[in-house]
C-alpha cells in the first residue's frame, strides 16, 4: 500500500521509519529502506508497481532506516548510496555512533544485516538532486532535495508537529548541530519536506 504525495513522489505505508519512492529522469529512486521487516513491505510496493528501484539512497544508518537493505539488495541489485562516513556502517564494518542511556541501548538491540554493494555518497552525480549535509542526528545525516520536484527528503534530521519544527533528542547524538541542520533544511521555503517520522509538511 502507498500514499500518493505527489505525480512523482510515493509514500510506502507501515514501514515504521517512511520511506518514499521517487521517480525522476527515468529513474525510480528508492530514499531510505525501513526495519528489517519492513523489506515485504517496500518489496510488495514495487511487485504491485511492476517497478524496481534503481537507486537507494540512505538518509542515516540507523537500524529503522537500512534495515530492509539486505532483502532489497538480493532482490533487486539497486546502486546504494550511503552518506560517505556511514558506508562502513552499512557494510557491516563499523558501528553507529550512539548517546549513553536507556534509549541508545534499546535502539542496539536489533541490527541490520550489513550489505555488500553499499557505494559512498559523495560518487552519486544525478541532475536535479542536491545532497545536503544535515548532520546532527547521525555523523553523515543527509536530506536530499530534488529540484525539479521540489521535495527534500529529510530523514529524522526534523519533523513537524503542530507547527513546531523539531527532532528526537534521545537518538541524535549531537543536537547543536542538529538545530543547525534544521535551520538550513527551513531555508527550502514552498518545498515539501518528507521526514523519517511523521507527516510531510510543506516548508512555508
Amino acid at each position: 500500500m502507498d500514499v500518493k504525495l505527489s505525480d512523482s513522489v510515493d509514500l510506502i505505508d507501515g514501514t515504521v521509519a517512511n520511506c518514499y519512492v521517487v521517480n525522476v529522469d527515468n529513474k525510480v529512486i528508492l530514499v531510505d529502506a525501513g526495519m528489517k521487516g519492513s523489506a515485504r513491505k517496500i518489496i510488495d510496493y514495487f511487485e504491485t508497481k511492476k517497478q524496481k528501484p534503481d537507486i537507494v539512497l540512505i538518509t542515516h544508518c540507523h537500524v529503522d532506516h537500512i534495515g530492509g537493505l539486505f532483502d532489497l539488495e538480493i532482490k533487486y541489485h539497486p546502486e546504494i548510496f550511503v552518506p560517505d562516513v556511514e558506508v562502513g556502517i552499512a557494510m557491516g564494518r563499523e558501528k553507529m555512533p550512539s548517546k549513553k542511556g536507556l534509549m541508545s541501548a534499546m535502539a542496539g538491540l536489533t541490527k541490520a544485516r550489513p550489505v555488500t554493494t553499499a557505494k559512498p555518497l559523495s560518487g552519486l552525480n544525478l541532475p536535479g538532486l542536491q545532497k545536503i549535509d544535515t548532520n546532527g542526528h547521525t555523523p553523515g545525516s543527509t536530506s536530499y532535495y530534488f529540484r525539479d520536484i521540489a521535495a527534500i527528503m529529510v530523514g529524522d534530521a526534523v519533523s513537524e508537529k503542530n507547527g513546531k519544527y523539531e527532532f528526537n533528542r534521545a537518538f541524535t547524538l549531537d543536537p547543536e548541530k542538529a538545530d543547525l541542520s534544521i535551520k538550513k533544511i527551513l531555508e527550502f521555503h514552498g518545498v515539501k519536506a518528507c521526514p523519517g517520522h511523521g507527516s510531510p509538511f510543506d516548508i512555508p
